[in-house]
């Protein structure tokens, strides 16, 4: 056997559930957490706004929080998000970065890009400082509506 060193699970402003029981674990067991997909699939840029962009293949487009009201109703949270980074100066993908760097130091987020600049962008995210009331607002959003992924993904993760 071998320890475990750090858990990779998604967390991010709109996928919180691991607050609940994962890191409270992880932090009793003294295992570090790598958050995938903190930009919520590219959601908490504030770049999407419709799905009309994506391809066929684009997993995104049957995703049931891209669809729909559901859509409709997770852009205010999008654009709470922009807010905040209009207010710290940062983009709205830095400051979604940046609040899951307050959660603790065992949690290393790994955003995925393709381009130079949003690694770039990604990596300015550790210089940004939130205030309190930036975090509290933060924290407080409302959860995002609609599961993670399409019914069959679902299935597998046994959620």
């Amino acid at each position: 056997m071998h320890p475990i060193a750090a858990v990779q699970s998604e967390y991010s402003l709109w996928t919180r559930h691991p607050e609940a029981k994962v890191l409270p674990l992880l932090r009793e067991l003294n295992i570090g957490f790598v958050p995938y997909s903190p930009l919520g699939r590219g959601f908490l840029t504030g770049q999407i706004r419709s799905t009309s962009g994506f391809d066929e293949t684009d997993l995104r487009k049957n995703n049931p929080r891209f669809t729909g009201e559901n859509l409709q109703r997770n852009l205010r949270l999008a654009d709470e998000v922009q807010a905040v980074a209009a207010e710290a100066g940062a983009t709205p993908a830095q400051i979604a970065l940046a609040w899951l760097l307050t959660r603790g130091d065992d949690i290393a987020p790994i955003p995925g890009t393709k381009r130079v600049a949003r690694v770039e962008e990604n990596t300015a995210a550790d210089a940004v400082q939130l205030t309190a009331e930036q975090i509290e607002k933060l924290d407080n959003l409302p959860p995002a509506v609609g599961d993670t992924h399409d019914e069959a993904a679902m299935r597998l993760l046994e959620r």
